[in-house]
């Protein structure tokens, strides 16, 4: 999926190989200065938000790598790529850093299978690497929301990759973009079993409270990604204590349906599979970066490829004309 959007093609064997050979190498020789740098700032704050731990380390490769302006295509496909495999490298490297931990080697394998396991501290079973890497593809690009949007903006105006990927992180942290799936396990938890379920939501509607994981800007009709994120997590979980969340959830699913009209959009089960993996909350929205550095780096590359500012005009629609009134004469 990664190839296909940075390359407008599926890859040939030897194609993918050497794909994935390239971002597996990146993801290991992290710069030494991303390292010592995020291992000082762990030792001020280990409960630094993940998020802003990302935010930092890209930003901090643009300084690395003298990323000043965009180059020709065959570059700017390279930093892509690098970006694939440094982002979960980030990642990995401040939750270890962040627990007192030495950052541990990137492990063998597709890229799914080798940050999971970073991410758990054990080699993942099948299923689980199937399941998670279902949610970087579901999340690897949807066209021009906040993000992407901002990250394309950045680039318009002849500024660099990592500048665009930064600005792009800022935006999604935020709890109505990326955030929101972080919220879905706080919902679930604040309901706890399916009979309260009703009265929870019958509150949050009299407060005029959003409900996390619920309505999509686009899919008005209903998130296929999040249907079929949904059957997958439910196989997961068969025969196990995760079934409880996903009649939860089911039940929560229906009276949403039934009393506002509104589907779940994909941070709804993504965060059910999360949490049914054994990830901790802050990784949710971090695991998104990891997901959409691929939408953002293509879009990017495209923007760059044929450019023109991206410069929107605003209605005003303030106070009238007024007469300048003199310092003296203000009262």
């Amino acid at each position: 999926v990664a190839w296909l959007l940075l390359h407008g093609d599926l890859p040939t064997d030897a194609e993918l190989t050497g794909f994935r050979g390239r971002i597996a190498d990146a993801a290991r020789n992290l710069d030494p200065v991303i390292i010592d740098t995020l291992a000082r700032l762990a030792a001020a704050n280990p409960h630094a938000a993940p998020m802003d731990a990302l935010r930092t380390g890209i930003s901090m490769l643009g300084m690395v790598e003298q990323d000043d302006h965009p180059g020709p295509r065959p570059a700017l496909l390279a930093q892509a790529e690098r970006l694939l495999g440094q982002t979960p490298a980030i990642l990995a490297a401040w939750l270890d850093l962040s627990a007192g931990r030495p950052v541990a080697a990137w492990p063998d394998g597709p890229l799914a299978a080798a940050l999971l396991e970073r991410l758990t501290g054990r080699p993942p079973a099948p299923a689980h690497v199937a399941a998670f890497g279902a949610t970087l593809v579901f999340y690897a690009e949807h066209e021009f929301n906040a993000s992407t949007f901002a990250a394309r903006t950045v680039v318009s105006t002849g500024s660099d990759i990592l500048s665009a990927i930064t600005a792009a992180i800022g935006a999604l942290k935020g709890p109505l973009h990326g955030g929101a799936n972080e919220k879905v396990l706080e919902v679930l938890g604040a309901i706890g079993t399916p009979e309260r379920a009703e009265p929870w939501l019958t509150e949050q509607f009299a407060a005029k409270r959003v409900v996390m994981g619920f309505g999509h800007r686009v899919y008005k009709d209903g998130d296929v990604r999040a249907r079929l994120l949904g059957r997958l997590c439910g196989e997961m979980v068969r025969g196990t204590e995760g079934e409880r969340l996903e009649a939860l959830a089911a039940r929560v699913e229906a009276l949403m349906l039934e009393r506002k009209g509104l589907r779940p959009n994909l941070d709804w089960p993504a965060a059910r599979v999360y949490h049914a993996l054994g990830l901790p909350v802050k990784v949710f929205t971090p695991i998104f970066v990891v997901a959409r550095m691929r939408g953002w780096t293509a879009h990017c590359i495209e923007q760059i490829g044929d450019n023109r500012i991206i410069r929107p005009l605003s209605s005003y629609v303030g106070p009238p004309p007024r007469d300048y009134v003199p310092l003296p004469a203000r009262s």
